[in-house]
């Protein structure tokens, strides 16, 4: 006896005529939509969050010490801003031997101190994850620059608005520009736009991690909860640049 899909094909099938797309449609949509345009936003959309911070933070001031440490310090700001904490950290004595003569390059050299500094726990990462979800913030370290401010001007709930603000415009502006370079009829095809910008967002981050990694003038380092900005790194365009490109899906829909 035949069965109930053998005239009308697979399950997918008949459910992409009823919605009035094939496989190959869906296929054709998602390989031709402009990836790496989203991606080559990001860079952009950081740097308007770096520079909407350091703007904020000058109304008070950028505080003590050398150029290159309050660059890091603000950097790792920024990553607070996103909700990626700052932690402790130090290089591994098995890569002290590679680490201090890259260290040492006039420069450049502090700024590629990052690529070999571990936070504080990041060495064991089932019982590091495991302490953030249970709340264990001040075993694991975490830091949070914005929050532990003194009185300031500029209230501090400012400084988490930068980021979604930002990546809300990365996104519209990429949907407004693209929008007739793609085939969007619902809100799963809006996301695409913001799934694109987080792609490089999420790699912007990450070299960020190495760049802004601060030294304390006791010793140790000062660097982004790397574990964590892979979560926020990656979230944070999804959503707001999502929702920058809804707004456009919104207005020509």
């Amino acid at each position: 006896m035949p069965g109930p899909l053998d005239a009308g094909g697979s399950l997918f099938e008949l459910l992409s005529a009823w919605i009035g797309v094939t496989s190959d449609q869906t296929e054709e949509s998602f390989v031709e939509f402009p990836w790496r345009a989203g991606m080559a936003r990001a860079p952009s959309a950081f740097l308007a969050v770096f520079v909407l911070t350091a703007a904020v933070a000058a109304v008070d001031g950028f505080g003590s010490g050398s150029l290159q440490r309050r660059f890091a310090l603000l950097g790792i700001a920024v990553f607070n801003a996103h909700n990626v904490p700052a932690t402790a950290g130090a290089v591994p004595q098995v890569l002290t031997p590679i680490a201090e003569p890259i260290a040492g390059i006039p420069g450049i050299g502090r700024l590629l101190r990052g690529l070999f500094t571990v936070g504080t726990g990041h060495a064991a990462p089932f019982s590091h994850v495991g302490g953030i979800a249970s709340g264990q913030t001040a075993e694991i370290g975490h830091l949070d620059l914005i929050s532990r401010q003194g009185e300031t001007t500029v209230p501090t709930v400012v400084y988490y608005l930068l980021a979604p603000v930002a990546l809300v415009g990365a996104g519209y502006e990429f949907a407004d520009s693209r929008w007739a370079e793609t085939t969007t009829e619902s809100f799963a095809d809006v996301a695409r736009f913001g799934l694109a910008i987080a792609a490089g967002y999420l790699v912007v981050l990450l070299v960020g991690s190495v760049l802004f990694t601060a030294a304390l003038v006791g010793g140790g380092t000062v660097l982004a909860d790397r574990y964590l900005l892979v979560v926020y790194g990656f979230a944070y365009p999804t959503v707001f640049a999502t929702l920058g490109a809804w707004v456009v899906y919104r207005d020509r829909t």
